[in-house]
């Protein structure tokens, strides 16, 4: 796990003085916001102003140095990993025991333009400007995984996928395979672009590994029916081994799967995915405990005691079955 510092921000060293002359309002506005006045009636722009300013210099309010005792609630944006038609399934509950520290989480989804005061925000995949600072609304606290935006003030963690999915290659190839397909889904939501930078690093792998064919290197949305299509399709051209690039296809695919005479050898994907047990097939999995437990690590140690951000690398997980 590699670790970059960058110095940015301030710490303990902040005080009110400092957040009201880099957000340019009065004092007693910054803190009437920082503190959640109710009463206190301001844009959101200026709001916005003051819980940047806050973030970047590091500033806790005496309340929150004084109660550290609470529940620590955290949200999860994951607004363009998750699809909304499936967004009350996934539960973020089995965070809570990954956790080695002797606190207590809360985990809920963050909900896209509602403001509510989170203690931190783990923000899953890639987003607007807009997008991040909504979230600064509703925290001073932002960790980014696998996003390469321009808010340095924040930590970011990003994970590699390179060595697990060639892995899964290798471990196709080990098996006896001949004729890899790769079914993948890229699409455009929101003006974010999900799934083609991925892509074009699966395809440079393959290459590498000397599975590639064009035939079956198979992309479409991230749809259940485009994952029962691009099955189809690979299973027409004689695929003998299937990796998924998303498992926002996997039902589709699985559905194809089961409905062939033919069964080739398949390494799933699992983008979030709370549930550690075993499959019936070899996963690429992206977010693993490992993960977690770093998050969750990081979102103690900034509340207890803020710091310059970071960046780590962590390597995502092939588990074989």
């Amino acid at each position: 796990m590699k670790l970059f510092h960058k110095s940015i921000r301030m710490g303990s060293m902040a005080n009110l003085s400092d957040i009201a002359k880099k957000a340019n309002v009065s004092q007693a506005a910054a803190s009437r916001v920082l503190n959640q006045d109710p009463t206190f009636v301001v844009s959101k722009e200026v709001r916005l102003a003051i819980k940047k300013a806050a973030a970047e210099l590091g500033y806790r309010t005496p309340r929150q140095k004084k109660d550290e005792s609470k529940v620590i609630k955290i949200g999860i944006a994951d607004w363009h990993m998750i699809p909304k038609s499936r967004s009350k399934e996934i539960s973020y509950d089995n965070l809570v025991p990954l956790s080695e520290l002797d606190v207590k989480y809360s985990f809920s989804r963050l909900e896209r333009e509602v403001v509510e005061e989170k203690d931190a925000i783990i923000a899953i995949g890639i987003f607007s400007e807009e997008e991040i600072n909504e979230m600064i609304l509703s925290s001073q606290n932002v960790i980014f995984l696998n996003n390469n935006s321009s808010a340095t003030i924040f930590d970011r963690l990003f994970i590699d996928y390179d060595t697990p999915v060639r892995k899964s290659f290798q471990y196709l190839k080990e098996k006896g395979c001949r004729h890899i397909a790769f079914l993948s889904g890229a699409e455009e939501v929101d003006g974010i672009a999900i799934g083609y930078r991925r892509a074009e690093g699966v395809k440079m792998i393959m290459e590498e590994e000397g599975v590639f064919e064009e035939g079956l290197f198979l992309m479409g949305s991230l749809s259940e029916e485009d994952g029962r299509v691009l099955m189809g399709k690979a299973l027409e051209r004689g695929a003998d081994g299937v990796v998924l690039g998303t498992q926002l296809i996997e039902e589709g695919v699985l559905e194809e799967y089961e409905k062939s005479a033919e069964k080739p050898l398949m390494v799933l994907r699992r983008d979030i995915d709370l549930d550690y047990r075993k499959t019936r097939f070899p996963v690429v999995r992206m977010c693993s405990e490992q993960l977690w437990d770093i998050t969750n690590l990081l979102i103690y140690s900034r509340l207890k005691r803020p710091a310059a951000p970071l960046t780590v690398y962590i390597q995502a997980a092939f588990e074989e079955e």
